[in-house]
């Protein structure tokens, strides 16, 4: 029987970040959760061969109406518990309070991104802090979002709830350099001495590919084999397209990845960027980038802009660089010096891997999560 259920519209089999992570945290916990998610997610049904029981949800499930609440509350009964855990704290996390009415307790995982929403909209910020004040636990996934989180109760004149940093989890034997990459440059038509920058990720304008790409044709005047892979989908990638095609740029997409071949990408690549940068002053940021601390696993060096949790995840000048992203020149300065210094960027990347071992251990989950589910 799961001491809790999990809420979330974000979920296998979907490919982001927040799914992934969410997954894995189910099964270190399984049996002791349970997942409500999406029934389907672009055509693919939600999985049933998982170590933790699924329930599929309503639609899409991303409006926090009283009829979801109803059903939350339905199916949180016939398993037996009274305890409800947010994938994240909007939207689905405004459901809280109701119900918290129908005798139900909730806790809630934040990564920063989904804050700006409801902080940047007036009467959405009232419910919405509302609404973290009265959970039970909050699970920030860095020291950024954990002062994200307080700043907003805070401004709202709500005390605070208990809150405790539930760092990234990267399974280091998954994510490691010695990983077979002898197919990778097969598999994007790439010439064999063909250098890599590597950007991985959803593909929206807050990640900043246009920058990578708005920069390649200087980059590769000094770094001729150097080739830009894109790596992802998103709302974007038809501009991105059009912009490298306009440029003549060497660039290559490639679309959606599969997670058996993400760690041979990452630790094909000679760097990896991801030029981030906060949006809306500074109300969108980056919770951490979880691909950083992936590819930093693979011993790839990395270049990342300034936002939100992006500089707990790179140590500058020791695991990568971390640089003003809105800057072009800056940007080149930092590919281009890791291309052109191969013993600092393989120092980077041994040291990366160091650093991601030590803070960001696979198997963690924090003790004050252990003791809610108690």
């Amino acid at each position: 029987m799961p001491e809790a259920l999990m809420i979330t519209s974000s979920f296998l089999p979907g490919h982001g970040g927040i799914e992934s992570y969410l997954a894995e945290l189910c099964t270190l916990l399984a049996p002791r959760v349970a997942v409500m998610a999406p029934g389907e997610r672009g055509g693919e049904p939600l999985p049933h061969d998982l170590p933790y029981a699924t329930v599929a949800g309503p639609g899409h499930m991303l409006r926090p109406s009283a009829s979801l609440a109803q059903t939350v509350a339905t199916v949180a009964a016939e398993m037996g518990t009274d305890r409800i855990l947010f994938g994240t704290p909007w939207p689905l996390g405004l459901l809280g309070p109701r119900l918290a009415r129908l005798g139900l307790r909730y806790a809630s995982l934040a990564f920063g991104a989904e804050l700006f929403v409801p902080a940047a909209i007036p009467y959405l910020k009232k419910r919405f802090t509302g609404s973290l004040a009265q959970a039970d636990l909050l699970l920030p996934m860095s020291n950024a979002t954990e002062q994200r989180l307080k700043s907003l109760i805070e401004a709202g004149g709500k005390p605070l709830p208990p809150i405790e940093v539930m760092r990234a989890r990267v399974d280091l034997e998954r994510f490691n350099p010695s990983v077979p990459t002898a197919h990778v440059r097969s598999w994007l038509r790439l010439d064999e001495d063909a250098r890599i920058v590597l950007c991985f990720g959803r593909l929206v304008k807050r990640k900043g590919v246009h920058r990578l790409i708005a920069i390649m044709e200087e980059l590769t005047d000094s770094h001729p084999d150097v080739v830009l892979v894109v790596a992802g989908t998103g709302p974007q990638e038809a501009r991105l397209r059009r912009q490298a095609a306009r440029q003549g740029s060497r660039v290559v997409f490639t679309g959606r990845v599969s997670e058996q071949q993400t760690p041979s990408l990452y630790a094909a690549a000679d760097v990896f960027a991801l030029p981030v940068a906060d949006r809306w002053f500074g109300f969108e940021t980056e919770g951490l980038g979880i691909v950083l601390l992936e590819a930093a696993a693979c011993g790839t060096p990395c270049v990342s802009g300034r936002s939100g949790g992006t500089v707990e995840a790179v140590v500058h000048g020791e695991t990568g660089l971390v640089i003003d992203a809105t800057d072009d020149n800056e940007l080149r300065a930092a590919l281009d010096r890791l291309l052109g210094s191969p013993e600092e960027a393989h120092r980077m990347g041994r040291d990366g891997r160091a650093l991601v071992a030590r803070r960001y251990p696979p198997t963690h989950i924090p003790e004050a999560l252990l003791r809610w589910l108690a």
